[in-house]
């Protein structure tokens, strides 16, 4: 009796086990990581980018040679996934060296142009691409993730996020020893997140030092940017140095430039961004270590310190600017107000009275003097 109820119970629990629906995701299934080695020739473009076709959601992309040499931009240009991005990286500790030296320099020149969504990157230097070092360019640029890599030599901006890209993070990363050839060292920040960058970007930790122009700039950008713990240093002279002779007065040197007029065309949008700057740090550059740029926004600032910029900068006698070491010298208007807390500086700062300041050592005492005309 007891084997035949035995046997009714397994039929009914075999039974049920097929009337139970049938449960379906979107997991990945977990494939061996693609490895790349450099061909050893002047030119390894097409394996890297081979690897990147083959590619697919929740795949690793391990780059096994300590240098690459490269004469075309890398383009990610396929989608990964929530919880299964697709990873570009070294395979080992040290930083894997793209060499961008035998690319042509020119306007869409890049390095890495991440031109999709869900992209990790990771222990990468990319080194002296025609443009760009690292590109976000258009709102299917998202949810990317760029970590300690090193974007230097480049011929514009270090790494630069624009036209919609969005919920992109940076973080541990380093940027110096950019200059644009073509412009004379006025657009090659170290970080861009500007010209109409989408909601969401966020740099953590990272590093921006002897860039030509900004250390971060953030022009023309009107949703918040987030800034945390990041450094900027000697920026506004070529590789650092204040009496190069390619130095000239179109490189403009801010540390963390907070807003701008749009461009193109130069003039017709004031940028309106609410960007947030924890912890952060600026010293030695040419202009102003954080600065309004005619930011229309409410901008807040908290635990930031800066020192010998712009008027009080003693690396270069020469300087005339009378920029502050924080440089926020006209009140944004339309209910917007800028909030210090626990900033300090032992220099000048040019804040004007209206703005809101909490601790730390900063004053708010310039006149309290509209922004300027649109197109001033």
């Amino acid at each position: 009796m007891k084997k035949k109820l035995c046997l009714l119970v397994s039929a009914v629990f075999s039974l049920s086990l097929f009337s139970l629906p049938q449960l379906t995701s979107n997991v990945y299934a977990a494939s061996a990581p693609i490895q790349v080695r450099s061909t050893g020739t002047a030119n390894d473009s097409a394996v890297i980018q081979a690897a990147i076709n083959k590619a697919v959601p929740g795949d690793t992309i391990l780059l096994t040679s300590p240098s690459y040499k490269l004469t075309a931009p890398i383009v990610l240009n396929k989608d990964g996934a929530i919880g299964n991005t697709i990873k570009l990286k070294s395979s080992g500790t040290a930083k894997v060296k793209l060499d961008f030296t035998g690319e042509q320099d020119g306007d869409s020149s890049y390095g890495i142009n991440i031109t999709n969504s869900y992209w990790e990157l990771n222990n990468i230097e990319v080194y002296s691409a025609g443009d760009n070092g690292i590109l976000m360019k258009g709102a299917a640029s998202n949810n990317n993730t760029i970590t300690n890599c090193t974007t230097d030599n480049n011929n514009d901006a270090g790494l630069q996020i624009t036209a919609g890209a969005h919920d992109n993070l940076v973080q541990g990363c380093f940027s110096f020893d950019n200059y644009d050839i073509g412009t004379k060292g006025s657009n090659a920040d170290g970080f861009a997140c500007k010209l109409a960058a989408g909601a969401g970007n966020k740099f953590i930790s990272c590093t921006s030092y002897n860039n030509s122009d900004d250390g971060w700039d953030l022009l023309g950008t009107d949703e918040a940017v987030t800034i945390t713990n990041c450094t900027a240093t000697k920026n506004g002279y070529y590789h650092g140095d204040p009496q190069n002779s390619l130095n000239n007065s179109g490189m403009n040197g801010d540390g963390i430039k907070l807003g701008g007029n749009q461009q193109p065309p130069k003039g017709t949008h004031r940028s309106l961004g609410n960007h947030v700057v924890t912890g952060c740090k600026s010293y030695d550059n040419k202009a102003a270590g954080f600065s309004q740029n005619n930011s229309g926004a409410s901008l807040s600032l908290t635990g930031c310190d800066a020192n010998r910029n712009g008027a009080n900068n003693i690396l270069n006698a020469n300087q005339k600017t009378t920029k502050g070491n924080f440089n926020f010298p006209y009140n944004p208007g339309n209910g917007h107000v800028f909030t210090f807390t626990n900033c300090t500086t032992t220099g000048n700062c040019n804040i004007y009275s209206g703005a809101k300041v909490t601790g730390g050592t900063l004053t708010a005492t310039a006149p309290n003097t509209p922004l300027p005309g649109i197109n001033n």
